[in-house]
């Protein structure tokens, strides 16, 4: 293999290192934790690293749909005062209703409104941050077709509101209403990451194959966010190192974790970043929280609809 060939599948994994870097970095300098957006990872790696988009999306309406979802999210926070559990219930519903109407299936759209909930996030630096580092992946995947690192990729509208994806997405609700609370009411919120939530959507789609792979599946994703965890206990937390340095040897970690197993999974990377902007207290119990969650998304996509969606696609 020459050099070249070396850098072109390098390219993809060194934009998003500068991505997540000059993220974190920036977050660290200005004292601004809301700059930091995990989704950028999941972005990332669906639309970049994997050689084929991982939704049905263009650029415009992702850079659209993060940013209506960000936004709402904040408003949410700022002016919808019914205590946790409700309003992620409110976002989440939100989003599964655009998700329906987007004519994509660009699910990330979720994690981008129930984050700022999650987190309580007031400051509309959060959804201008997500804007801004939205663009920057779409500018860098438009850079990797221009070198023929990747293809351009026609993008049909999909339609997402028949019988069948609605009640998928009554399910997908009433299901994360049961689990969300008992994972708020235990203090296990996290087995409800907004990551998780957007691989729950994705796994419970019409033939996802995550699916197929549940117990590599669920391993990949704890171990991501493990990877992401002890980056930031050990050299943040513990040696005292810049949030940076935590941030992209974390990264740098799970790349190899995803090019060895070969699982592109969006949400992966965004547990892997969300573990740097979780509370301190939190950090040890995150990748068990993770764990967890998982388990049980994975769990319920199988038996609530893996079955009923083969049995109507067969």
């Amino acid at each position: 293999m020459n050099f070249t060939k070396i850098l072109k599948n390098a390219l993809p994994y060194i934009l998003t290192l500068v991505l997540v870097g000059t993220m974190t970095f920036v977050a660290e300098i200005m004292g601004e934790g809301e700059i930091i957006f995990p989704e950028i990872t999941a972005l990332a790696i669906g639309y970049m690293v994997a050689q084929k988009h991982s939704w049905r999306v263009n650029d415009n309406r992702m850079i659209a749909l993060i940013a209506v979802c960000a936004v709402v999210g904040v408003l949410i926070v700022r002016y919808i005062k019914i205590g946790l559990y409700l309003e992620i219930l409110i976002a989440f519903t939100f989003a599964q209703i655009l998700f329906m109407i987007s004519g994509t299936t660009f699910a990330p759209m979720i994690s981008a409104i129930v984050l700022p909930v999650m987190m309580q996030t007031e400051s509309f630096i959060y959804p201008i941050a997500a804007f801004l580092l939205t663009i920057s992946v779409v500018l860098f995947r438009r850079l990797l077709v221009k070198v023929k690192i990747r293809d351009k990729e026609d993008f049909q509208p999909v339609n997402l509101h028949t019988k069948g994806d609605m009640i998928d997405t009554v399910i997908r609700i009433i299901c994360v209403a049961v689990v969300g609370f008992f994972a708020i009411w235990s203090g296990f919120k996290f087995a409800i990451a907004p990551p998780l939530l957007v691989a729950f959507t994705e796994f419970s789609r019409p033939k996802n194959k995550a699916r197929n792979k549940p117990v590599k599946t669920v391993l990949v994703i704890t171990a991501c966010a493990f990877v992401g965890a002890v980056s930031r206990y050990v050299l943040n937390m513990t040696l005292g190192l810049p949030l940076t340095v935590a941030a992209l040897t974390a990264t740098a970690i799970i790349f190899v974790i995803v090019y060895c197993t070969k699982m592109y999974i969006p949400p992966a990377g965004a547990l892997t970043i969300l573990s740097m902007i979780i509370p301190s207290e939190s950090v040890l119990l995150y990748p068990l929280q993770i764990l967890v969650g998982t388990a049980v998304i994975m769990l319920i996509s199988r038996l609530l609809f893996m079955k009923r969606q083969n049995k109507e696609l067969a």
